[in-house]
């Protein structure tokens, strides 16, 4: 019963914020109406809008972690407040909320974005002239990758082919946007790993359940003209670059500006872009929403809906990421009660050498960032090894979840009283037998709760495992939104899954609660296999 009245309070909460959300203002949709030009120059409308740069002094912008951005910005923009989000998408959503006051990125991600955002303008100073091309690792095997994609490359500037990849991923009409099959490219000369951010449209994003754009697209006419199967693993862009230098991938492509400072460390293909870092504004200075077809609470609903789960077979997206999300959970939930237990049994009669080392690999683990953790695993402890970011996810887990068992068990347990030992031993009990038959059944009842409170907590932490290219629920919701440029819809969606996970794994909890405390237990299993009828 208790389920069922957090579940309708659910609703009716969800409810309530979709009316106000949607009531005040939603964001600009995919059905806007196309911008008149798609030139990386445009002009502000004269009714309370930016028209240029020096406007934009004291005030603030928006960039994507990981770019040139925000230097570029403070070096031109005095006084200037920088907000760093994760993907363009969300710099541009800010955008059009008016939690900023303009939005710096490359040239053809804005250029890309007025095809569908009318009321978006970019300014006709650039900030910064820039090329854009691929990245390659500094040894010999990447030096010889790239002077071979460099040289085809310059090929396809040679003979035209760049200008109807541009016009391809830069028109209006979607269907034209696609790629072909590259995953069934023969191995002849083996397989690439190329490493890019999916939330960069145009060039890296999901159409149609594959990773598709204009340099993925070039990826794979390089693949098949020199006889390698292409194999793309997404993460986010601050993590490309490291996925390149540690090896996790063999090159990476992804709206990589090059600068010297990026030379230093990697290597540079001939550049596939030639354009600049702009910055964009609004029409109307504070925001401004585009204007909808419906724009009844029902009709937003209804849009909203379509674009999030049935488009292109969106709802697939949710469906892998969640599937995801609970092979790392449960995983992490069982290796990590394992793990907490052995380590106790191996410490809870005094060894001094498994205490030490214990206490030590714990103040480890729980005194890092989870994110830092995972990010440490995946790019140094197994840098050189192929392994996925799902496995190195689950070690990960496995250990914070580990050490808090451990804490656990030793809590619970300490909380017995010594005659319990004592009496034990009187009636010729072994010290494991002891612990298995009178100790541990009475402190599982003091453990469970807290136990339920860290498996609940560990849910909510495998949301940042898109650090290390994995695709999970929450990862999937931002691949969604680079798509759909609407922030409500999909962090909903996001939000109820969590909770209808959490509460699916608490009441599992629940129900092992109730078996393993005699109070909570009905009397007929507590006299199971007891005979009330003595003849006696």
């Amino acid at each position: 019963m208790n389920h069922k009245r957090i579940l309708s309070l659910l609703l009716c909460f969800f409810l309530l914020c979709a009316g106000a959300a949607f009531a005040e203002s939603e964001t600009a949709t995919e059905s806007a109406p196309p911008a008149e030009s798609a030139s990386p120059a445009g002009s502000a409308s004269p009714a309370g809008g930016i028209t240029s740069i020096d406007e934009l002094a004291g005030g603030t912008v928006g960039v994507q972690t990981g770019m040139i951005c925000d230097t570029l910005t403070q070096q031109r923009v005095p006084n200037v407040k920088i907000n760093y989000y994760n993907s363009q998408t969300d710099a541009l959503i800010a955008l059009q909320n008016g939690k900023v006051d303009g939005w710096c990125c490359d040239e053809p991600v804005a250029r890309y974005m007025t095809l569908s955002h009318s009321d978006l303008v970019i300014l006709d100073e650039k900030m910064a002239d820039s090329e854009l091309a691929a990245v390659f690792p500094k040894t010999d095997e990447g030096q010889k990758l790239r002077d071979q994609y460099s040289a085809f490359v310059d090929e396809l500037w040679k003979d035209g082919t760049m200008k109807e990849i541009d016009a391809l991923w830069f028109s209006t009409d979607e269907d034209k946007r696609t790629v072909f099959d590259y995953t069934a490219l023969p191995d002849t000369n083996g397989t690439l790993q190329m490493a890019v951010d999916s939330t960069i449209p145009p060039f890296a994003f999901i159409k149609d359940g594959r990773v598709v754009g204009y340099d993925v697209d070039i990826a794979a006419r390089f693949c098949q003209a020199n006889g390698y199967r292409l194999e793309i693993t997404q993460m986010t862009f601050d993590s490309v670059l490291a996925a390149v230098q540690t090896g996790k991938a063999d090159f990476a492509d992804s709206c990589i500006t090059i600068t010297d400072e990026r030379k230093e460390s990697m290597l540079f293909s001939s550049a596939n872009y030639h354009g600049g870092i702009v910055m964009a504004v609004m029409k109307t200075r504070g925001g401004t929403a585009a204007v909808q077809e419906d724009t009844s609470f029902l009709g937003s609903i209804a849009a909203s809906f379509e674009k999030t789960f049935i488009r292109e077979d969106r709802w697939k997206l949710f469906t892998d990421g969640l599937l995801t999300t609970l092979l790392i959970t449960v995983l992490s939930i069982l290796c990590g009660t394992v793990l907490g237990f052995l380590v106790f049994m191996l410490c809870r009669n005094g060894n001094v050498i498994a205490n030490a080392i214990t206490r030590f690999c714990m103040w480890l683990v729980q005194g890092m960032p989870m994110v830092v953790l995972l990010m440490v695993l995946y790019y140094i402890v197994f840098g050189s090894v192929s392994i996925s970011g799902i496995a190195v996810a689950v070690i990960g887990f496995t250990l914070t979840f580990g050490s808090s068992v451990f804490s656990l068990l030793r809590m619970g347990v300490g909380t017995i009283d010594q005659g319990q030992y004592e009496a034990s031993y009187a009636l010729g009990y072994s010290n494991r037998r002891t612990f298995f038959r009178i100790i541990l059944p009475q402190a599982i009842p003091h453990i469970l709760p807290a136990y339920k409170s860290e498996i609940v907590s560990l849910i909510k932490a495998t949301a940042i495992v898109g650090y290390i290219a994995v695709q999970d629920l929450t990862k999937m919701g931002d691949i969604v939104r680079s798509r759909t440029y609407e922030a409500f819809f999909p962090l909903i969606a996001i939000t109820v899954i969590y909770f209808l996970l959490e509460g699916l794994l608490i009441l599992l909890i629940n129900r092992i609660l109730i078996r393993t405390n005699p109070r909570r237990r009905k009397k007929k299993s507590l006299l199971k296999g007891v005979n009330r009828h003595d003849p006696d």
